[in-house]
Order: C-alpha cells, then sequence, then structure tokens
C-alpha cells in the first residue's frame, strides 16, 4: 500500500472526532448525518400521508402543537412546504450523504489499497460544507413565512418572489448550492484517489464494482453539479437582487427572462442524478452477489461496460 499520503495523527479531540481527516471517522459523520435527515425525511412523510389518507383531521401528536391556529389540521401552505422539504431531504441529505459519502469513504481507500484519500482536508471540508447546507436548510423552517414551497423541483413561477414570498426559498436554494459543492469536493476526492493511490498491481480492470460505481457517479457530480449550482445561483439573484433571468415580462414591467431556462438547467442535473443514485448500489450489489456465492463477478468486462455506457448515455 502507498504511504506516501497519510495524515499525521490527531493530537486532539477536535481533530479525532470532529475536524478529522481519517477517511473512515468521516465517513461515519456522514453516515449519522444521512440516517439523521432521513428519520426527518421521514417524519414528513408520514404527516404528508395522514393528510392524503385523513384530510381535514388533526394530524396525531403533533398537529395541535405544530398548527394551533388551525385546530392541528395541516393547512395547505405547510402541506406544500412539507411536500417540498421532504423531497429535498430524502435525494440531498439523505440518499446522497450516505450511499455517496459514508459507502464512498469507506470503500474507497480500503478497496484499492490506499491509507486514505488523495486530500484528506479536502475531504474534511466536503463533510462540513454539507452540514452548513444542512443547516442552512433546517433555518429555513423557523424563517417568517416558512420554508420553500415551490417544490422539491423548485419550478419558476412557484418558487419566484410572486409564487413564494419571503426568505425560506432563497435559503433552499443555497441550501442546494452547499450540498453540491460538496459533493463536488468529494467527487474529485474519490476521482483522484483511485487514478493515483490504486496498489501495486490493481489495475482498472481489477478494481471491485464498487469503487467503479462511485468513480462513475463521482464523475457525473463534477460534471453536472455545477449546473444545478448556477441554477440555485440564478434564483438566488432573482429573489435577492432583483435580477429576471426566470422572470418573463408577462409577469413584471422589465421582465425578460425565461422560466424554461431553470428547467433546461435544473434537468441537465436531474437526469444524471437518477443514476448518480443507482450507480453505487448497482456495483455494490455486484459485489455482494460475488461474495456471496464466493465465484468471482460474473461477466465483469461487459457490466463494466454497461456502467460506463450507462453513465455516458445519463448526459445525453
Amino acid at each position: 500500500m502507498s504511504g506516501d499520503h497519510i495524515h499525521p495523527a490527531p493530537t486532539s479531540f477536535l481533530r479525532k472526532h470532529v475536524f478529522s481527516t481519517d477517511h473512515k471517522v468521516i465517513a461515519r459523520q456522514f453516515m449519522w448525518l444521512g440516517l439523521i435527515w432521513l428519520l426527518v425525511g421521514r417524519g414528513m412523510a408520514m404527516v404528508i400521508r395522514w393528510q392524503l389518507a385523513n384530510p381535514g383531521v388533526p394530524v396525531p401528536f403533533v398537529g395541535h402543537l405544530l398548527w394551533a391556529r388551525s385546530g392541528g389540521v395541516l393547512p395547505p401552505d405547510s402541506y406544500n412546504t412539507l411536500f417540498t422539504m421532504h423531497g429535498t431531504i430524502m435525494i440531498f441529505l439523505g440518499l446522497t450523504p450516505l450511499l455517496i459519502g459514508a459507502f464512498g469513504n469507506f470503500c474507497i481507500p480500503l478497496m484499492i489499497g490506499a491509507r486514505d484519500m488523495i486530500f484528506p482536508t479536502l475531504n474534511m471540508l466536503s463533510f462540513w460544507t454539507v452540514v452548513l447546507g444542512a443547516g442552512v436548510a433546517f433555518a429555513s423552517l423557523f424563517v417568517p413565512l416558512g420554508a420553500a414551497e415551490g417544490g422539491w423541483t423548485a419550478y419558476p413561477t412557484l418558487s419566484s418572489t410572486i409564487g413564494t414570498p419571503g426568505r425560506g426559498e432563497r435559503m433552499w436554494a443555497i441550501a442546494v448550492f452547499l450540498i453540491g459543492a460538496s459533493s463536488i469536493m468529494g467527487g474529485i476526492n474519490y476521482i483522484t484517489t483511485t487514478i493515483r493511490l490504486r496498489a501495486p498491481g490493481m489495475t482498472y480492470t481489477r478494481l471491485p464494482m464498487t469503487v467503479w460505481g462511485l468513480v462513475l457517479t463521482a464523475a457525473l457530480n463534477v460534471l453536472f453539479l455545477p449546473v444545478i449550482g448556477s441554477a440555485m445561483i440564478l434564483m438566488v439573484l432573482d429573489r435577492v437582487f432583483g435580477t429576471t433571468f426566470y422572470v418573463p415580462a408577462s409577469m413584471t414591467q422589465g421582465g425578460a427572462g425565461d422560466p424554461i431556462l431553470y428547467q433546461h438547467l435544473f434537468w441537465l442535473f436531474g437526469h444524471p442524478e437518477v443514476y448518480i443514485l443507482i450507480l453505487p448500489a448497482w456495483g455494490i450489489v455486484v459485489d455482494l452477489l460475488s461474495f456471496f456465492s464466493r465465484k468471482p463477478a460474473f461477466a465483469y468486462k461487459v457490466t463494466l461496460g454497461v456502467m460506463v455506457s450507462i453513465t455516458i448515455l445519463s448526459a445525453a
């Protein structure tokens, strides 16, 4: 194993357990972050399902506490908020930290024979950037007029100041931008680590499928998360500084933008996102089947070719 890329041993509690550069510690941090937010998102899903199954009936346990003015019944604007934040949390703060952050940090160095990620400090910053994004998303639940209500896709004009007034939608866009920046940092680390720190004899056609799934996902993240990041920046500019990137002339005097621009930017990221989430799971399943059957992975090169082809086609 390579001994050139290893950080010094931590000398304090904070460096060992909080601001650690050890890939295993960071993996556990991503795991707990994802699990906590999955519980939050699951709670929101249960409230949504209660409202659909029992319209007009107070929500048990939390209804009279959270929606006292409506007698414990979920109001329409709160339903829209829960719907929006549930989708955002499950994708960006649940699945992404668990499937990519935790599994990537645990598996890649161990499976390729490296002692750690090639950029340990960047790895640490990746985790704390997503924590910052999660904090902004959580804080948006408590601002005047509530959190985002424009759906997790946030199409204008629903996400404009006319469709959703207040600071919640703006904070949602900032949170998505920060979470995307975290994934870009992680993607750069995953790709570079796999290329540069493979053990002697670990050729590309000997890499475990789990590593291939994570590396291909990292490539999609690095290529397409800047697109959704740019979409979020334009949304914040529209909402805060009065620009009109997404505001058509028919809505306000002087508007010269187009809501369809946002949809193009969103789905340039949104279509690869489907495969960003499935490729790591695909690689893990292949390796699990191989391990428990005590046989080499069936049609390894064919499977790898298919995974690479899907990665390329997802960008089409």
